[in-house]
């Protein structure tokens, strides 16, 4: 998705090591597997939304169903460097 490749062009910003996980290209063609690892991946978040991408800091999720948007907002703030050391 887009929100998911510009998450990747965020986080390859800050220098940080990190670990991508790719279901597929599109929702749709991630197949029973990917459906099943998206469906999990939603139940770990708040809200339960499925919507891709999901970013994981310590195995805590970044910001609900806004990964994206959540990590833009952290790293904007200067969050994320504090984020990353607790």
């Amino acid at each position: 998705s887009p929100f998911s490749t510009e998450a990747l062009s965020l986080l390859d910003s800050t220098g940080y090591e990190y670990t991508k996980i790719e279901l597929g290209l599109e929702w749709f063609t991630l197949g029973p597997r990917g459906s099943q690892i998206r469906k999990v991946l939603g139940s770990m978040v708040d809200n339960g939304a499925t919507s891709l991408p999901k970013i994981f800091i310590g195995g805590t999720p970044l910001g609900g169903a806004g990964g994206y948007s959540a990590l833009a907002e952290a790293i904007e703030e200067g969050r994320l460097e504090g984020m990353l050391k607790a």
